[in-house]
């Protein structure tokens, strides 16, 4: 993953969770409620901006032999905010469930980087993008965000490339 669209990923990937989470605790939390909730809303800004500098970078066209939907990958990924949200809702108002939420979001986190997930974004879902896994004519797979709801399975996909198997597709097919 290049370092700084993957930082833009990772962090607009967990702004929501953050958000809700600075939100259900805005009380307890203060003004450090509200910078968490800032620093979520930079992330947002952060990945627009980053998408459109990616956009004036020259495309890496990909050759497709297969493609199908996999949407569902981000449902799951969205749905592990439940256990820290539920925490944060039905736990008691004490330091070991701010503790233990932090611990949990700080564990998917980890496990989001290290797995290299970042096309697993729920941001780039509300924003219109869909994933794809694309088999390519080398044999290899590659995940691909792309707004479009055609995506060729036997064709060329122009696109940039995020890392060696995660793709963003920012125009539509030409």
């Amino acid at each position: 993953m290049k370092k700084l669209p993957g930082l833009w990923l990772m962090a607009s990937a967990f702004a929501p969770l953050v958000a809700l989470l600075a939100i259900l605790n805005l009380t307890r939390l203060g003004r450090l409620g509200w910078v968490i909730l800032a620093a979520c809303a930079v992330s947002w800004l952060m990945l627009a901006l980053t998408l459109k500098s990616l956009a004036g970078v020259q495309t890496e066209p990909l050759t497709s032999t297969a493609v199908k939907r996999a949407d569902e990958r981000v449902l799951a990924f969205a749905s592990s905010y439940m256990v820290p949200v539920a925490i944060a809702l039905f736990g008691g108002p004490d330091t070991n469930k701010i503790a233990g939420t932090m611990a949990l979001v700080l564990l998917l986190a980890l496990i989001y980087v290290r797995a290299g997930l970042y096309h697993l974004n729920p941001t780039l879902a509300a924003c219109g993008f869909r994933l794809y896994e694309v088999s390519v004519e080398n044999g290899a797979v590659v995940m691909l965000l792309s707004r479009s709801d055609r995506i060729p399975q036997a064709g060329r996909i122009e696109c940039h490339q995020l890392g060696s198997d995660v793709a963003i597709q920012l125009k539509g097919q030409p």
